[in-house]
């Protein structure tokens, strides 16, 4: 046994020793280009699959390569990184007409054309695989309109340097009541913490190339395939635009739930771009409740944090916005 033990020990000792070779030092050209880098923290509605997410981008006029990593958060944070989790790469080459996806666990790529491939003929998805965001419970029938909202917005004065930028705080709670046809009425409470910066002449230049990039690309999809493009600058994620929709979807007309998004505009009329945003949305009230639930709060419907790391132009190689020699080429599933 403790010959064994000893044999164990010496192994182990010489597996650690053994030179593990070096990764080839990346010979290609370097050119100015425009990073950018956000960290989300995201805690799900109704605390539902929360995860936290780092995306960095590498963008030139004709190129722009996207990674982007998740993993799941909370109690039950392992079981939803099985679900949620991965570690992808998306290139899109405008002067090739290419878009790869990079799969960097297995290191296995698809390609396609910059807008896509085409896409086989829509099957009808299973029940089970046909789900959406949590919903609020709502009374059958029973709709919402917006009765009043109101903005409130505070610089506080406040300065903090937050990863390299010189930010400023402002504190802004934007509320909105609700209110059904028996006038039972609902508070929805939308409070940020917001930090922003004012923008340099370097953050300036890589939005600069950014835009440039979106625009050609829009310009070369196909008329079908246009949307609006996010912008960093935007206060209020569509993210979490997209996920108050969805909670609302059952209360509020169509038109209503445009309306009350699009009140969010008004957030872009504060000063600096944002580094920081912390977002908690609540809702309290009656309005359109169904007749098992009673009048209550129900907390937090979704906390949201998003963090901008990194915005500048700097030298990066070219290899960049190509696939790795050792990757293998897959078919798309």
């Amino acid at each position: 046994m403790r010959k064994l033990i000893i044999f164990a020990i010496a192994a182990g000792v010489a597996a650690c020793s053994t030179t593990q070779k070096a990764p080839e030092p990346d010979t290609s050209p370097t050119n100015p280009t425009a990073v950018f880098e956000t960290h989300v923290t995201n805690g799900g509605v109704l605390g539902i699959a929360p995860f936290e997410s780092t995306d960095k981008h590498y963008v030139r006029t004709n190129m722009r390569r996207e990674d982007s990593t998740l993993k799941g958060t909370g109690t039950f944070g392992a079981i939803t990184s099985f679900f949620l989790s991965q570690d992808h790469t998306n290139i899109g080459r405008l002067d090739r007409n290419m878009r790869w996806t990079l799969n960097n666990s297995k290191k296995e790529y698809t390609e396609c054309p910059v807008h896509g491939c085409p896409l086989p003929p829509a099957k009808e998805k299973p029940a089970e695989e046909q789900k959406s965001e949590p919903k609020a419970k709502t009374e059958s029938g029973c709709t919402m309109k917006i009765a009043k909202t109101s903005f409130n917005v505070n610089a506080t004065g406040e300065k903090q340097e937050i990863n390299g930028f010189n930010s400023n705080q402002y504190k802004v709670a934007w509320v909105v009541t609700l209110q059904d046809n028996t006038k039972r009425t609902t508070t929805s409470t939308l409070n940020i913490d917001l930090w922003t910066t004012p923008l340099t002449a370097e953050m300036r230049k890589a939005m600069g190339v950014e835009e440039a990039f979106d625009k050609a690309y829009a310009a070369s999809a196909p008329q079908a395939q246009r949307v609006a493009v996010r912008k960093s600058s935007d206060v209020l994620p569509q993210e979490v635009a997209r996920m108050m929709q969805a909670y609302l979807s059952g209360g509020l007309s169509a038109s209503d739930r445009d309306a009350f998004v699009k009140a969010g505009k008004q957030l872009e009329k504060i000063k600096g771009h944002p580094i920081s945003t912390h977002i908690e949305w609540s809702m309290d009230g009656n309005a359109c409740a169904a007749k098992d639930s009673a009048s209550a709060s129900t907390g937090p419907i979704l906390s949201f944090t998003i963090e901008v790391k990194t915005l500048k132009v700097e030298p990066a190689h070219d290899s960049l916005f190509s696939v790795p020699k050792d990757y293998k080429l897959v078919s798309e599933r």
